[in-house]
Parts: structure tokens; C-alpha cells; sequence
């Protein structure tokens, strides 16, 4: 079996969706300081990134707050400001799990700024809000993980309000927990998703945050009931396998940037990048191995003079229509380089041979 060993975490970020999240988690490690585009909220200390059992039941990455105690920060997720269109409506959503007790609040919320650093969140009364929050208080239940989503509209909007907290396991809107929506002011640039906890006096509570998400709303991004169960369908992943913080496809193929896959299991209609690429294909020792026939030099200019290329390599026609192998195209170079040092080994010992001749010569003279 031949692999590529190229990263396509970005393409298919946070294992869902034929839309693009802005944020993308797939850089979270375990571990404490900045990772994958989110900073810490509060002190070093009071944030960690472990390992954990996220809402699907998969072992993943997850941000962990951890209160030391104090009135004060407690720990929780700060995103990189993206840039945006005041135009569209983006959704915002977040998996939140309280453990431990009630003690503080917890808060999930954005900000929105102008190109000079100025407010742009607007409630729906036209006032500015510099610390928008889409809901803050407390989880209905403690050890229980919830689905937060909230939306910034376009400035002109004037519909319901969207926002809203989701019980995973019945995939109902909790009514309890009162949330609110936000629209664009005048001349917003770019907005940040956040989720925090505040306040804890418990020093043994721990707040998790997992799988952040950005969208556009338009049609693209996956439903609630996708971010709530990935297989259920529609618009986002039905085909793709999770386990863990890992991603396979087994279905079918895939074509990226062209929809001509044939039979290649992924087809790219473009350049690729990557730190490396392992291709696993047969090597080329078979030229020194004995009975192996070597083409003498004179066979080798005759296929030049005739074919206008080397034995066994493709021919430029070839190459510009089929491309190449590479696996065995490397293989069939290094084919060309192990004869080349046959002959120059028979070369050698000819030299050598004329030398000791010459050699000879010279003392039977003397």
C-alpha cells in the first residue's frame, strides 16, 4: 500500500462540515500557554489542555479551567480576532462542561472590533456592548456537557433572536439558560469567539471547553444537529470517522480542487505542501544482485539514438501525459545511478588494467 503522509486536518478542520470553521482546534495540545489560534484567559496556571472524553465519547483535547480560588479569573478560551464581512451572520458555538460545584459563573461570548480596536457589538436596541456575552450563569447540571451557540447579524437584521443551549442527549433547547444574539455596528472588521469562567471559590472545580466553531450562515455550515451528532447528516460529515483526534475516510475517493478523481484515492487540482512525503514502493537493488542483465554502453546509445531516452524511463511524451509515479519513478533513477556505478567500476578496473600494462612496459624498457 502506497501512503502520502500529508496533513489534511486544516482541510477538513474539526471533523465536520462542507464549510470552513474559522477557528480550527486541530493545533490543541496537551499542555498549558497559547495552542491552535486560542489563548488562556487569566493566569498561566488556572488553564490546561488535557486529554479527555469529549461530548461524542472520543478521547480528545480539551481546554481545562482551573480556578485557583480567588475572585478573580479562573481560566477559559480567548480566539485570534478574525476578519469578517458585517454583511453575514456568523454562528458561534461551543461545547461547555462544568465539574466540581456551582461556585462562579460561566460565560460564553465574543468580541467585535473596528479597524482602529473600537466596540462593533450591537444589542438589538442599538446600544454597544463592550462585553458581550451570549449567556452567563450556570450549567443546568454539573458533569454534563452542553452545546452553546449564539449569532452577530448583520447590522440590518431585525428577525428573532437565535441563540440557544442544547442537552446533547435529548437534542432539546434548554430552556433554562436565557441566551442572546448581537449585530454588527457600523464599520466592525473582525470579531473573536470566548469562553470563560469567573469568579470560582472552589479551587477543586474544573470547566472543560471542547471543539470551538465560527461559520458563516449560509446554507454550508452544518446544522445543530450535526454539531450534536456528526452521523445524523445533511450538510456536514456523514462519511467521515473520528476516533479520537484522528480523521479517515474509507467510502470512497477524494478530489481536492477538481472534481476528475478517478480512480486515485486523492486527486489535487493544485500544488501541495508538506514537511514530507513517505511513499512506500520497491527499491532498486536488484542491479547488483548477480544474473542481473546489464545493458553494455553500446546498447544504451543505441535506445538513446533510437528512442531518445534512457532504458526503462518514460519519454518526455509520456511524462507530460500520464506524469509520474514517484515511487517508482525514484526507484527507476536510482535504477540509472547503480548501473552507472557498474560501469564506472568496470571502468576502473579497465584503467587500472591499462596502467599495470603501461607499467610494464615501461620496466621491460629499461
Amino acid at each position: 500500500m502506497k501512503k502520502v503522509a500529508i496533513l489534511l486536518a486544516i482541510i477538513f478542520s474539526n471533523q465536520i462540515s462542507a464549510q470552513v470553521n474559522l477557528t480550527d482546534t486541530s493545533g490543541w495540545t496537551v499542555g498549558t500557554g497559547s495552542s491552535g489560534g486560542f489563548n488562556g484567559y487569566g493566569p498561566v496556571t488556572e488553564n490546561e489542555r488535557v486529554m479527555g472524553t469529549d461530548p461524542l465519547g472520543d478521547s480528545s483535547v480539551l481546554w481545562m479551567s482551573k480556578p485557583s480560588g480567588d475572585a478573580g479569573p479562573d481560566g477559559g478560551i480567548y480566539g485570534n480576532f478574525l476578519t469578517i464581512d458585517p454583511n453575514e451572520t456568523y454562528r458561534f458555538s461551543v461545547w461547555i462542561k462544568k465539574t466540581g460545584s456551582n461556585s462562579g459563573t460561566s460565560y460564553f461570548g465574543l468580541f467585535s472590533e473596528d479597524a482602529s480596536g473600537n466596540d462593533t457589538t450591537m444589542r438589538f436596541d442599538g446600544t454597544i456592548n463592550a462585553n458581550p456575552y451570549f449567556w452567563a450563569g450556570d450549567l443546568p447540571q454539573l458533569d454534563k456537557w452542553y452545546l452553546l451557540v449564539g449569532f452577530v447579524h448583520p447590522n440590518s437584521y431585525s428577525g428573532p433572536t437565535l441563540a440557544a443551549a442544547y442537552d446533547p442527549v435529548t437534542g432539546n433547547i434548554v430552556s433554562s439558560m436565557s441566551m442572546a444574539d448581537y449585530k454588527f455596528a457600523s464599520g466592525a472588521t473582525t470579531i473573536m469567539l470566548r469562553s470563560i469562567l469567573f469568579g470560582s471559590s472552589t479551587a477543586t472545580d474544573r470547566q472543560y471547553y471542547w471543539n470551538p466553531m465560527l461559520y458563516v450562515v449560509n446554507g454550508q455550515e452544518p446544522t445543530i444537529s450535526e454539531l450534536i451528532d456528526p452521523s445524523s447528516g445533511g450538510s456536514g460529515q456523514t462519511v467521515w470517522n473520528t476516533s479520537g483526534n484522528d480523521i479517515d475516510y474509507t467510502a470512497g475517493n477524494v478530489g481536492i480542487g477538481t472534481t476528475t478523481i478517478g480512480t486515485w484515492k486523492l486527486a489535487v487540482g493544485g500544488k501541495i505542501r508538506a514537511e514530507e512525503v513517505n511513499v512506500e514502493t520497491g527499491w532498486a537493488d536488484y542491479v547488483f544482485t548477480e544474473g542481473y542483465d546489464l545493458p553494455t554502453l553500446e546498447e544504451v546509445e543505441q535506445h538513446i539514438n533510437e528512442k531518445g531516452h534512457l532504458i526503462n524511463i518514460p519519454s518526455a511524451a509520456e511524462v507530460e501525459a500520464n506524469g509520474i509515479a514517484l515511487g517508482e519513478m525514484n526507484k527507476l533513477l536510482l535504477e540509472k545511478i547503480e548501473e552507472l556505478m557498474l560501469y564506472t567500476i568496470e571502468q576502473q578496473k579497465t584503467i587500472q588494467h591499462l596502467i599495470d600494462e603501461i607499467n610494464t612496459l615501461k620496466r621491460t624498457k629499461k
